[in-house]
């Protein structure tokens, strides 16, 4: 099994067991599934799991409960498996298909004292109807695609090596060639195969970037079969796989925000804005609106309506372009323009360690790629760079230098090894960081 971070959460609720459930959500296909039932499996003697989408009758089955008595009963008899508190685990899978089952949680988890996992899919909007939760009983889990180092771990790359990055990076050390070595490799083979816990499962198997490529053509069809099952309007369904289909077209424009021209004539985002919401809420596609002032809080700043839209995985990113990009960036070529590449791929770790998304851009400026916001009021700019200049950032020095705002750090991230903070001017310094580290910042500090 590929090890995931989010396990350890899972560990810490059962440790520190109150009277909650757990909700265990995220996008379809990123392993909330195959997390829970190795969970389970570690850790109770039995696991009775139903899953609502897979067996019909069993919406029908709770919704005739009586009482939560009658219900455990009709819960065994559909998992086939004795409910006992303290000794089985209740795993609710696909909870979104019974709104009735959701009204129940807080008897099961408080009344009865179970340990009751629930599993969802953040699949259009109001399809999972939260509002149902009842307050208070339950806590929440929210997982990814695998991030960088998920995918090293997956890979091999053993913990002292992990540890011995983020001991470099805190220290601001260039990390020892070998290593930066084997992890610049690792980080074009990620983009590759991306996060996807089957790609990841294909690649370490078989090595064969075409099992790799079925396996993410499969989860991008799944993603489009959704849309047809989860939206009613037949116009809105069209809406939804047209901007979900040109992603990766917009991307790789010079300016990457997302044009509604491209769209058709007059198309403007009041038009398209369910659209975009669905595709938000579903988890496939990463919003990063404008900010119009980079300060905290940077929501409250957001210019909703000019953005940047990455998908929630880059490995089905370069899944959709042209299989020659497979063999230039599996060879590292210098003369491929990764930069849009690059920027998925940072969006993409940005959100899994659980920054909020957001970009800079003024005429008289230039455009820096990221603006970040961390700790209790810090925010910080960050730039992706994919070519041997680099050193070249007129935006952040133009934004550095106007002195309207108080920023943490200026983080240059690019495809090279540590190199000395350059300050000038009284200003913070600008600190060059290899690409693949960019998963080590942390939203807390």
């Amino acid at each position: 099994m590929i090890t995931r971070k989010a396990y350890a959460e899972l560990a810490e609720w059962k440790r520190r067991k109150t009277r909650q459930g757990l909700l265990v959500t995220g996008a379809r296909q990123v392993g909330k599934t195959t997390l829970i039932r190795q969970f389970g499996a570690d850790n109770y003697r039995r696991v009775a799991e139903i899953n609502f989408i897979e067996t019909p009758q069993a919406v029908e089955t709770v919704s005739r409960a009586t009482d939560t008595n009658d219900l455990l009963l009709r819960l065994s008899v559909l998992s086939g498996v004795q409910i006992t508190p303290g000794e089985t685990l209740l795993f609710l899978d696909e909870i979104q298909a019974c709104e009735d089952m959701l009204t129940w949680l807080k008897f099961l988890s408080g009344a009865k004292g179970l340990d009751v996992i629930v599993s969802g899919s953040l699949l259009g909007i109001d399809v999972f109807n939260v509002r149902s939760i009842p307050v208070g009983f339950l806590q929440t889990v929210r997982m990814y695609p695998l991030d960088f180092r998920e995918f090293c771990t997956a890979c091999s790359l053993p913990d002292s090596a992990m540890d011995a990055v983020a001991d470099c990076l805190r220290d601001r050390r260039p990390i020892p060639d070998f290593l930066h070595d084997k992890l610049t490799d690792l980080w074009y083979k990620y983009l590759l195969i991306g996060g996807m816990p089957d790609a990841v499962q294909s690649f370490i198997d078989s090595s064969d970037i075409t099992t790799v490529r079925n396996t993410q053509q499969a989860i991008f069809d799944t993603y489009e079969y959704d849309i047809t099952k989860y939206v009613d309007s037949p116009v809105e369904r069209r809406h939804i796989k047209t901007i979900y289909e040109m992603i990766p077209g917009q991307l790789n424009a010079e300016n990457k925000r997302f044009k509604f021209s491209k769209l058709g004539e007059n198309v403007r985002f009041a038009h398209m804005q369910t659209a975009f919401d669905w595709l938000a809420n579903a988890g496939i596609a990463l919003p990063t609106p404008r900010v119009q002032d980079p300060e905290y809080p940077l929501d409250a700043h957001d210019d909703l309506s000019s953005f940047k839209l990455y998908l929630n995985d880059v490995g089905l990113l370069t899944s959709r372009l042209m299989r020659s990009v497979d063999l230039d960036i599996i060879n590292h070529r210098s003369t491929m323009n990764y930069g849009s590449i690059f920027e998925n791929a940072a969006a993409q770790e940005l959100f899994a360690q659980g920054f909020g998304l957001h970009y800079y851009n003024r005429s008289r400026i230039g455009e820096v790629d990221f603006v970040i916001q961390h700790g209790l009021d810090a925010v910080s700019l960050v730039e992706i760079k994919s070519g041997k200049d680099y050193t070249r950032h007129r935006a952040m020095n133009n934004l550095l230098a106007t002195g309207n705002y108080d920023f943490a750090h200026a983080y240059v991230f690019h495809d090279g090894n540590v190199e000395a903070t350059h300050a000038s001017d009284g200003h913070i310094g600008i600190e060059y960081l290899p690409i693949y580290a960019i998963g080590w910042l942390d939203p807390t500090h």
